[in-house]
């Protein structure tokens, strides 16, 4: 709800309660600017995760987004650093875990897609098919009904299976007479 004061326009300009200053008046200190950095989780890289992390991120901007690749670019004679293997780069991963977060921070395509991304994703592929069933396109019926009707007996049978197995284990048990009552047992 609006604060009915919002639009409260009665002020007086002579009575400056704060005066504004247009330059900063503090000094930079690294260690007060360290702290103050929101995203930094704590971990603190040695020189040769550095400048690993910067040839990966080099090769990541080229679309080089396999591990593997950024290894074998250690071994080239450009590079200034030792040589990284998947046995360093797991010990890496091991000895500390805020290490992965660190790494890959700011590099391109490394977030996961949120649930939100995927419910707008799934809106744009139904409007989609839904504009192309408009339009009269067979492709478009049948992508609906493979869609529609095969992801929900999939759901069903999944939601089905455990229920099913029990009902099964105990129709097999006796070869399906267990639910009759024995003669002699009423």
């Amino acid at each position: 709800m609006s604060d009915e004061k919002d639009d409260f326009t009665g002020l007086n300009v002579n009575n400056v309660l704060v005066e504004m200053i247009s330059e900063p008046q503090h000094l930079d200190n690294p260690n007060v600017n360290e702290w103050l950095k929101p995203d930094d989780n704590g971990f603190r890289a040695t020189p040769q995760q550095e400048k690993f992390r910067e040839l990966a991120y080099r090769m990541a901007m080229r679309k080089r987004f396999f591990r593997g690749e950024w290894y074998k670019a250690t071994k080239a004679k450009e590079y200034n650093g030792t040589s990284i293997n998947e046995r360093t780069w797991a010990r890496w991963c091991k000895e500390d875990e805020r290490f992965l977060a660190w790494f890959y921070e700011e590099f391109p395509d490394t977030a996961e897609i949120s649930e939100e991304e995927f419910k707008m994703m799934d809106m744009q592929y139904w409007t989609g098919v839904r504009d192309a069933m408009n339009e009269g396109e067979e492709w478009a019926y049948r992508q609906y009904a493979k869609t529609r009707f095969d992801s929900a007996a999939a759901k069903r049978d999944a939601a089905d299976n455990d229920s099913l197995m029990e009902l099964r284990a105990y129709f097999d048990v006796g070869g399906g007479e267990s639910w009759k009552v024995k003669p002699g047992e009423a």
